[in-house]
């Protein structure tokens, strides 16, 4: 079980990794060049700092000499920040091909190292089903972070080309949308998977989860899940009229209660090592 600043910092990682991917969902072709160099520069800068914190943490456990998992975790981390790095270069200059394959290879590598550390916090061995559920549910958690987080900075952007397309923010409020469900439906199934393939010391994890921790679970399915399905339902009615101002209001709204929610689930991650 790893504390609950592990995997607080994670999440800087998953906003950073998930938002690329919420890049990719864009049209790259009707969005001018300035969304992309604005929005990758905060989505790096909000890996970097979790690469900082995380640093002292991984320095005390490659000197306690605590087997190879955190030496290649960073690794694949630090990979992932020089990519994406070379991206953020490429946008300032016309080689497609640089840009394109830095792109794959931060994404590439990105995931290497949400799959790394999604093992490190599972109580199971490698040939199990949790070496499926975890990276699954850590990487619907990303894309769900990073949909709201680049959603909401798209939603900026219009507020400077006011003469932009509907298109675009209707696509990332789709890919958004998308991955909530998609998380909830997980969400739904996660627990009885467990429960019925998982090891032993994940099922003794979910009764102590039902009896101890019921309240934090509940708190974070309403704010996390809940809330932003209702305020989906209110920026898709926004972005009917349409009305971006008003749709990035409540991207903001949206974000604060995927953030808080997933927040919550690292609170959960730390007390029973659950993927939740």
């Amino acid at each position: 079980m790893q504390a609950f600043p592990t995997g607080f910092l994670l999440l800087f990682y998953q906003v950073s990794l998930g938002g690329l991917f919420a890049i990719a969902a864009t049209p790259f072709h009707q969005l001018e060049r300035g969304f992309y160099k604005s929005t990758a520069g905060v989505l790096f800068v909000v890996g970097f700092l979790g690469l900082l914190g995380k640093a002292d943490i991984y320095w005390k456990s490659l000197s306690l000499g605590i087997g190879p998992g955190p030496a290649v975790e960073i690794s694949f981390y630090i990979l992932f920040l020089l990519f994406f790095a070379l991206y953020l270069i490429s946008l300032w200059r016309e080689h497609v091909v640089f840009r394109a394959r830095s792109f794959s290879l931060a994404l590439l590598t990105g995931l290497a190292g949400l799959v790394t550390s999604a093992h490190g916090f599972t109580q199971a061995s490698l040939w199990s089903l949790e070496t499926i559920l975890y990276p699954l549910s850590f990487f619907l958690s990303a894309l769900l972070l990073g949909g709201v987080t680049v959603g909401m900075l798209l939603g900026h952007w219009y507020l400077i080309d006011t003469g932009q397309s509907i298109d675009p923010f209707v696509r990332i409020f789709r890919f958004f949308c998308i991955t909530l469900i998609i998380q909830v439906a997980f969400f739904l199934l996660l627990p009885l998977l467990l429960y019925l393939f998982g090891n032993p010391n994940t099922v003794l994890a979910l009764q102590r989860l039902w009896e101890e921790h019921a309240f934090l679970l509940w708190t974070r399915v309403l704010v996390g899940q809940v809330t932003p399905i209702i305020i989906s339902i209110m920026i898709w009615r926004t972005l009917k009229i349409p009305h971006t101002m008003a749709a990035t209001g409540l991207f903001y709204t949206a974000l604060l209660g995927v953030f808080v929610g997933e927040i919550l689930g690292r609170q959960i991650l730390a007390r029973t090592s659950l993927p939740f």
